[in-house]
Formats: structure tokens, C-alpha cells, sequence
């Protein structure tokens, strides 16, 4: 069984950007990824990317891998399920019995998305995310509104989605809250939401209206139909934090997120560092790149220090 200098688990924006400075230093890095992140699916441009403006985050995906592969890189397809050893003998395996040892780990495996249900099937929403003017990050996304009628879609709670509208009005003054699932608005939010004018609507969504990725309107189980030019998720967020968890990586204060020992990316268990989405930070792509580029730096020099020390 081959043995790796770093495994990075997750192929996304912070995973990848990990692999290229590692594989730059001619680290015998492995990137083993499900191809589900997000960027797999993004058709829209992404302005805010430095140096990359208006690139679409499918071609941001593909242009990250192809870099990574030709500095040599190893970016395989896979689904690691168990993580267990330390430092210089890590032993990870694969839904499919496959086993990689790894001196080093690098955890970049993102967070859980919760699409709204449709129906009660959260499925239909994959035809319109990150296709057009459906979005989910404000730190990523909220410009695009600008001037737009919009929707907030609450999926999770009612002051989450409220707080995500008052939020975002600063972009719009055309704005309404649908709440789908819990209806418990604080009077607080309440107040806010009527002193900006912001209309709240409550209901189960039977129906996407749009074609060709562009969501026009929605229909809900009473009949009623909404129609916006944009719609913006309000929904819990959770990382992807299972096998950090098996590490015995230390959870952040809400148990969401995986929680670093420092600004590095380095954890409380020696050897294993985190990146992207897995942190409780924001959810940029450019964030992404370059805490999973920390990270690696700071995996090469423990590399290094530790090639140097065997060396006396």
C-alpha cells in the first residue's frame, strides 16, 4: 500500500488549493474527493474571485484540478467513511473497502447543504442552485440582488431568515420572506421586518416555476403563486465534521463545525489540519483557497522540520 506525505480529504476550492502548494514542494500528496461540492454544479460567475473575475465556478473547479494534476498531485474519485491512527501513520478507508496511509491529513470536506423541500422532496431545487438567481451566500452572492425583487426562503428558522432579509434589503428595497418550515418569528425580527417593509408570507412550497436553471416563481400548497426576479436560502448550515469527529478533532461551540487550534488550520490532534467550509467561517471561494493554502504551508514545514530532525 502506497504511503502519502498528506491526504487531503475533499477536492473542493480549499482541498485543491492545499494539493497545488503541496505538490509544488514535491510532496507525494493524494486528494480524495465524491465530487459533490458545489462548484461541480455552479454555472454562474463569480466576480469576487481575485484575478479570476467573472469565471464560472464549474471552470474554477476544473481549471484548480488540472493545475493541481500537473504539478503532481494525486486527485482521485472516492468516499472516505473511517479515520483513525496519528501522526505519520494515519490509515483512512473508503466506503468501498479501499485503504491510503497518510503521514499528514488535511480535512477539507465542507459543509451540508439544505436545499428548501419541494413537495418535500428538496431534489427539484438541484435544477436551479447555482444555475442563475437562486442563492444561498450572502458573503458570496448578496450583490447579485441588487435592484432585484427577491424572495428570502426560510427552510430553517424564522429569525434566520429574517435576519438574512434585513441583511440583504441593504442591496434591495424589494423584498418578502417566505417561511416553510418554522414559523416562529420573534417580535423582535418582526418589528425589523415591518419597519424596512418587508412582507412575510407563510407556506409549504409545492411547485418550482422556471426553466433552463432561471427560477421564476413558486408555487405553494394552497394555490398561491410568488414571483421574484431573485431568491436567496435561508437554511441550516452543518459541516461535514465525521470523520474530524473520529480524529478526535476538538468540534466548534455550536458542534457544527470543526474548530482549529489556530489561524493556521492546525488541530488539537498533531498531524491533522482543517480547511474550507469544515471551519466555522464563511463559505467563499477565495477563503476556501486560502485557508486550505495555510494549511498546507504549514503541513510542508512540519514536513520539513521533521525531515531535518531525522536527519541528525
Amino acid at each position: 500500500m502506497s504511503k502519502y506525505e498528506t491526504i487531503i480529504v475533499g477536492g473542493g476550492p480549499a482541498g485543491l488549493s492545499g494539493a497545488i502548494h503541496l505538490a509544488w514542494h514535491d510532496r507525494k500528496v493524494l486528494v480524495i474527493d465524491r465530487k459533490t461540492g458545489p462548484l461541480f454544479f455552479t454555472l454562474e460567475k463569480l466576480y469576487n474571485v481575485p484575478g479570476m473575475p467573472a469565471t464560472r465556478g464549474v471552470e474554477l473547479q476544473k481549471k484548480l484540478k488540472e493545475q493541481a494534476e500537473n504539478l503532481g498531485a494525486a486527485v482521485i474519485r472516492g468516499n472516505v467513511v473511517s479515520a483513525h491512527g496519528q501522526e505519520g501513520e494515519f490509515l483512512l478507508q473508503g466506503e468501498k473497502g479501499e485503504e491510503w496511509l497518510g503521514q499528514t491529513i488535511l480535512l477539507a470536506t465542507g459543509i451540508a447543504r439544505y436545499h428548501p423541500t419541494v413537495d418535500g422532496d428538496y431534489r427539484p431545487c438541484f435544477a436551479y442552485a447555482g444555475k442563475g438567481n437562486m442563492f444561498y451566500c450572502p458573503d458570496c452572492e448578496a450583490p447579485e440582488i441588487r435592484d432585484k425583487d427577491t424572495i428570502v426562503i426560510g427552510s430553517g428558522s424564522a429569525d434566520g431568515a429574517a435576519g438574512m432579509a434585513i441583511g440583504l434589503s441593504r442591496y434591495t428595497n424589494k423584498m418578502r420572506v417566505l417561511l416553510t418550515e418554522s414559523r416562529d418569528l420573534s417580535q423582535k425580527r418582526a418589528e425589523q421586518l415591518q419597519s424596512r417593509g418587508i412582507q412575510v408570507v407563510e407556506g409549504k412550497i409545492q411547485n418550482l416555476i422556471g426553466k433552463k436553471g432561471i427560477l421564476s416563481g413558486l408555487e405553494l400548497e394552497d394555490g398561491t403563486q410568488l414571483t421574484a426576479d431573485a431568491f436567496f436560502v435561508s437554511s441550516p448550515v452543518r459541516g461535514r465534521t465525521d470523520l474530524a469527529q473520529q480524529l478526535g478533532v476538538e468540534m466548534a461551540k455550536t458542534g457544527n463545525h470543526a474548530q482549529p487550534k489556530s489561524q493556521r488550520g492546525d488541530t488539537n490532534v498533531p498531524g491533522v489540519w482543517i480547511a474550507g467550509d469544515l471551519r466555522p467561517m464563511t463559505q467563499q471561494v477565495s477563503v476556501a483557497m486560502g485557508t486550505g493554502n495555510i494549511a498546507a504551508i504549514m503541513i510542508d514545514q512540519t514536513l520539513r522540520k521533521q525531515e531535518v530532525l531525522s536527519s541528525r
